[in-house]
């Protein structure tokens, strides 16, 4: 029964993550956000930064009616105006998909009610995620979008520990600049890494890097 049961997870979770960035039309989910690896444009500032008034993707702004399947450009991040008004949309959930080869490579999805567009990237609004042990009551010294932002530039950084660089160890961490460990500095900026396994990872030891990062909204 125990076997039966954990075949049956594996088998939900690798159906969950087999579509493209595992996202349909019929969940009602809506991109708002769209980083690319190696644009060397910061993701964390990309995200803050108001959108212009004349909403076009040639500017980086995402407008009404855009579809990601068409997109193909990988040299610019994409914002929506809908993050400006946030607090004024009745978000339910809100998902954040890292993709490779149109793929979902990992995901994490939130608790978006009464949220700001800063704070629903937290531990205690956690809802799922890929990793099975990471959970609003798992040990973490970093979960937040500004991440560790004094020397290094760790964003949307989800780590449980420090020891000196050998032992760091987490889930996901997007890396906007040079770092001061090995292990975050593999390629032109910024970098999305993550825990290849369904637990965390020591960063020293193969994590994956993604192309994309989307961010999601579902609304009432």
């Amino acid at each position: 029964m125990i076997w039966f049961s954990w075949m049956l997870v594996c088998v939900l979770f690798a159906h969950d993550l087999s579509g493209s960035y595992g996202i349909s039309e019929e969940d009602d989910w809506q991109l708002v956000f769209h980083a690319v690896k190696g644009n060397k444009q910061d993701v964390r500032a990309a995200w803050y930064k108001r959108s212009p008034s004349r909403c076009t993707p040639a500017v980086g702004c995402i407008p009404d009616g855009f579809d990601l399947d068409n997109w193909r450009d990988t040299r610019k991040h994409l914002r929506s105006p809908l993050i400006d008004k946030w607090r004024y949309l009745s978000i339910l959930k809100i998902r954040v998909v890292l993709g490779g080869q149109g793929k979902t490579l990992a995901y994490l999805e939130f608790d978006g009610s009464g949220s700001s567009f800063i704070n629903w990237f937290s531990k205690s609004r956690l809802l799922h995620s890929s990793w099975y042990d990471l959970k609003p009551n798992s040990r973490t010294n970093f979960f937040s979008i500004a991440g560790h932002h004094a020397h290094v530039k760790r964003h949307f950084y989800i780590n449980r520990n420090y020891g000196g660089c050998p032992k760091d160890a987490g889930w996901f961490v997007v890396i906007d600049k040079k770092d001061v460990c090995t292990w975050a500095n593999k390629g032109v900026f910024p970098l999305f890494m993550y825990s290849k396994g369904s637990g965390l990872t020591n960063w020293n030891r193969s994590p994956g890097f993604a192309d994309v990062m989307n961010v999601y909204i579902q609304t009432v």
